[in-house]
């Protein structure tokens, strides 16, 4: 009969830490503070979509999506240094003039960016591309 009540006891024990667990977790879990959820993204409503399609969008709100979207890559601030810039063909599907701004996402594009008559440095380190 003791070992019985022993037993009990340490499943009473058992159940009893258990639920006192869970409900904490529970009540700590219900007031914390929600963690900030990107909103589903419309690819076709993104700013970088947008510029493609030839919409007038400021450059900082796509700066801003590809620092979300990609944030080790580096960003680059680019620059027409001849009276045209730009390959219609590729990103960002448009021709520039002489000393429109523009950005490229990498060190790839940058690159491009540079051969099709950009001058383009790193905004955060100021480097430019290799």
């Amino acid at each position: 009969m003791v070992k019985k009540q022993s037993w009990q006891l340490m499943i009473a024990t058992l159940v009893t830490g258990v639920l006192s667990s869970l409900v904490a977790g529970f009540s700590q879990s219900a007031w914390a503070q929600p963690a900030r959820l990107s909103p589903a993204r419309d690819p076709n409503q993104v700013p970088s979509a947008r510029y493609a399609r030839g919409e007038d969008v400021d450059l900082s709100l796509i700066v801003e999506e590809w620092r979300d979207r990609y944030p080790a890559t580096p960003i680059f601030a680019c620059t027409c240094s001849a009276q045209t810039c730009g390959d219609a063909e590729l990103w960002p599907f448009r021709t520039f003039t002489l000393y429109q701004p523009f950005i490229a996402l990498g060190e790839f594009n940058a690159v491009n960016n540079e051969e099709n008559g950009f001058n383009c440095f790193d905004m955060e380190t100021g480097a430019r591309p290799r």
